[in-house]
């Protein structure tokens, strides 16, 4: 089992000096892919610590994930420019640059991926299979880049993995206009995850009571 470096504590922590201690010593933990792959800046991302993605990125160029999860979207169109193949290429936990992009509120790589013809309905290859619509209701602007999407052309029918829709995803998170959106385009209210559960008592069971009891209302 590969041992815990240094800077994947001051990631977890969220701790910009040991990050920055850690790489004086050994910068080479700047650059080397974390067990399963995912890249040290990705990692950073992923736990918010975003004065470590900054103390990273000097190391080495972003790749087409991070460019698209960092809202950099110069980086991203010379990616994408270079190799157009790259717009439906999954990453190493299994992510399209688009659910990346979305997932982290990413609004300029987001309509940059979408107007570069990234596909609106692609499926994760990790459990969730989920699409980026998905990905943006459980990110971090659910509630403006969900309805962007959707204005765009994503399939708000589409079931994930576990049998998750995109309301079951808003309504967990207690977005109760997005909510309003989804049954309006038609999403079937009354539909269950693996486990049985509707939207609406996904919602009561996290504590959005206003947005169970308008789900309740809708007719089914």
């Amino acid at each position: 089992m590969s041992a815990v470096r240094p800077l994947m504590l001051a990631i977890q922590n969220r701790d910009a000096e040991a990050a920055r201690a850690a790489l004086e010593r050994d910068a080479s933990q700047a650059t080397d892919p974390l067990p399963g792959g995912l890249s040290p800046l990705m990692f950073a991302l992923y736990n918010g610590a975003h004065e470590i993605v900054e103390l990273l990125k000097p190391f080495r160029a972003l790749d087409v994930f991070e460019c698209a999860a960092s809202n950099d979207a110069w980086g991203l169109t010379r990616h994408l420019v270079d190799d157009p193949a790259l717009l439906q290429a999954h990453s190493v936990d299994g992510w399209t640059p688009l659910h990346l992009a979305a997932f982290f509120g990413a609004r300029e790589t987001t309509l940059t991926l979408v107007g570069l013809g990234a596909e609106l309905d692609a499926v994760s290859t990790n459990p969730m299979a989920n699409t980026p619509m998905h990905a943006a209701i459980a990110g971090a602007a659910g509630e403006s880049l969900a309805p962007l999407l959707i204005a765009l052309g994503a399939d708000v029918s589409y079931v994930g993995g576990s049998g998750v829709n995109a309301l079951h995803l808003a309504a967990s998170r207690g977005f109760e206009s997005l909510c309003n959106l989804l049954t309006a385009r038609g999403i079937d209210r009354t539909q269950v995850t693996e486990d049985g559960k509707t939207a609406a008592e996904i919602a009561r069971e996290r504590g959005h009571l206003a947005v169970a009891a308008s789900l309740d209302l809708l007719p089914g």
